[in-house]
């Protein structure tokens, strides 16, 4: 369960929305626009905010901004109405940590708040030597198993916020950014399946939704023996995650170059934004089977 703020002019719109949270047992608070969100989080801290694009006085767009500012370690989450797709590609840039298309609420809503507060997950006990750390390097050799995704991003978090690196909001979407990046090198590259068959981000990662399919080409040459491999550094100047499977690869000129509105239609469009919108620096190789995300660290944060 997530303490939500729920930030919605409409009041039939916050209605449907509150109850659609509260079946999915969070504890909501609402705010009819974005300057009255802003009373509220000087009061009290919710663990994320839910906020509608267009709203009167302070929309959307702004109040994440001045999130990013006065309260970075809060996530925010879009919910973005028919036509709003670029204003919500402006907002994932500001610092927005995820989106939800207000046609697809009942089945991405609470999905989506899981996937972002699902990414960081910290041990006390290790907060204080982490801090220390001047710079860690790992680096991992994946089979292709949805299970061994949220455990290497969990770890990774926990060192990002041990170092004090980056806003928790960032981390989130630092997060959601790497999730997004294995899901394809695993299902996409390495297994070379096409979206129409493979289950939904968050399926995979958080409901074990394997097919015959994908069971079948984890068993089969020339799949079963490939690998994914997991290059991640993070110092008080940068985070470099890099990310490589054994695929064919694609056509990296077919990527585009600058977030779009029409990215917003399909799952892997949306992992592009994400990822896009996380990395100073994201770049492939030229045979498009290893993607590389680097965060610039200009200070510690203070949270």
């Amino acid at each position: 369960m997530a303490k939500v703020l729920l930030v919605e002019d409409s009041p039939t719109q916050a209605i449907e929305m509150r109850m659609l949270l509260e079946e999915g047992c969070h504890e909501v608070k609402h705010a009819m626009n974005g300057k009255l969100a802003l009373d509220v989080l000087a009061e009290d801290v919710p663990d994320i905010v839910v906020t509608d694009l267009e709203m009167p006085e302070v929309n959307g767009l702004e109040l994440v901004e001045v999130m990013r500012t006065d309260y970075p370690h809060i996530p925010a989450i879009l919910v973005t109405a028919r036509g709003s797709e670029e204003l919500a590609s402006q907002a994932l840039q500001k610092g927005a940590a995820g989106y939800v298309p207000k046609s697809d609420l009942q089945s991405l809503l609470n999905n989506t708040i899981v996937d972002v507060l699902g990414v960081i997950r910290t041990d006390a006990s290790f907060t204080k030597l982490i801090s220390t750390l001047k710079k860690n390097v790992f680096e991992f050799e994946m089979e292709n198993d949805a299970e061994l995704i949220s455990p290497l991003v969990g770890l990774l978090m926990q060192v990002v916020a041990g170092m004090e690196l980056i806003s928790g909001a960032d981390m989130n979407r630092l997060g959601v950014a790497i999730e997004h990046a294995l899901v394809n090198a695993m299902f996409r590259g390495n297994l070379q399946l096409g979206r129409s068959v493979t289950p939904a981000h968050h399926a995979l990662i958080y409901e074990d939704a394997s097919t015959d399919l994908i069971e079948r080409r984890r068993s089969e040459e020339p799949y079963k023996d490939r690998k994914v491999y997991v290059h991640a550094s993070a110092s008080k100047d940068e985070i470099r995650i890099v990310i490589r499977d054994e695929g064919p690869g694609f056509d990296t000129d077919k990527v585009p170059r600058t977030v779009s509105a029409d990215l917003f239609t399909t799952e892997t469009g949306q992992g592009l934004v994400l990822m896009k919108s996380f990395a100073d620096e994201l770049s492939y190789n030229e045979s498009g089977n290893e993607v590389t995300m680097v965060k610039r660290c200009h200070s510690p944060v203070l949270v």
